[in-house]
């Protein structure tokens, strides 16, 4: 079974890396702008409680407000490529997807979070 995996993950990347350059650079951009706006709020607010994706709070907790969203952004960055690569027929949509999202949350770090609190925020503190 994991021989089978490893295999396919091994035919998928022929080709990957050219066939799909144009969205990993933009999902790059995306998980970068993200990170520093990451870095810009955790400063300004001098901690890491305000962060809700918890990998991303654990790691700045322990590495700070600088390396932790750099480090997440990375980890962000590796899983896409993993994911992408293994679905590879669902790739571009895969990074489409990811590059909106974290287009978005680079968005609402600096600018968005001054003018609404999204729907699922407010479901978010309600569960926990």
């Amino acid at each position: 079974m994991a021989h089978q995996v490893i295999e396919k993950f091994k035919e998928n990347q022929r080709g990957f890396w050219h066939e799909n350059r144009w969205y990993i650079l933009i999902f790059t951009i995306a998980l970068l702008c993200d990170a520093a706006s990451t870095i810009y709020f955790m400063m300004q607010d001098g901690n890491a409680d305000s962060e809700l994706h918890p990998g991303i709070r654990i790691i700045s907790k322990i590495t700070g407000p600088f390396i932790g969203p750099l480090l997440g952004g990375a980890c962000k960055a590796l899983g896409g490529l993993v994911v992408g690569i293994y679905c590879r027929r669902f790739a571009r949509y895969i990074f489409i997807a990811a590059s909106l999202i974290s287009f978005w949350a680079a968005w609402y770090n600096i600018w968005g979070v001054n003018l609404y609190v999204p729907m699922i925020f407010r479901w978010l503190v309600w569960f926990f």
